[in-house]
């Protein structure tokens, strides 16, 4: 299976198609120097799901990781429980319609909205999978925005 993927504002899968805005984002800007950072993004991907794979249970999973590959937590003050991981995901399973060709793939969308408090800015990566095995990994720096000087 393969799977095409990016990062967006916005994204929507619907009656086989994907609807998107803002598409391909590899920077957020944090406005505040103090976290929490939000991490506010969308993940649009199509899946080709190949004759072969077709009439078959799948998962597909999207998860964050941070740049030494730990599983990313929402950010809690301290002395706070520590949250569950965010990892969303969904089962699918394309059937085999009686006049696909041999060997013709068949696509399936996915969209998934982020919107998680993270307690410093770097380099994070989305990481998708489906059925356990990683199959794609979308890298975006989060980084202070940049105050401009104002000239009156």
């Amino acid at each position: 299976m393969e799977i095409d993927a990016f990062l967006c504002d916005h994204a929507e899968a619907a009656e086989g198609k994907l609807f998107i805005n803002g598409a391909a984002i590899n920077i957020l800007w944090a406005a505040s120097p103090q976290p929490p950072y939000n991490v506010n993004v969308a993940v649009a991907a199509v899946a080709q799901v190949p004759w072969t794979a077709t009439n078959q249970a799948h998962s597909f999973s999207v998860h964050i990781e941070d740049e030494d590959n730990n599983v990313v937590r929402p950010w809690v003050p301290d002395g706070e429980p520590m949250p569950d991981e965010v990892r969303l995901q969904t089962g699918f399973n394309v059937g085999r319609p009686p006049n696909l060709p041999v060997g013709e793939a068949q696509t399936v969308p996915f969209a998934f909205g982020f919107n998680i408090p993270v307690g410093k800015l770097g380099v994070y990566a989305f990481v998708i999978t489906v059925d356990g095995t990683e199959m794609k990994r979308l890298p975006i720096r989060l980084t202070l925005m940049q105050q401009q000087p104002i000239f009156g």
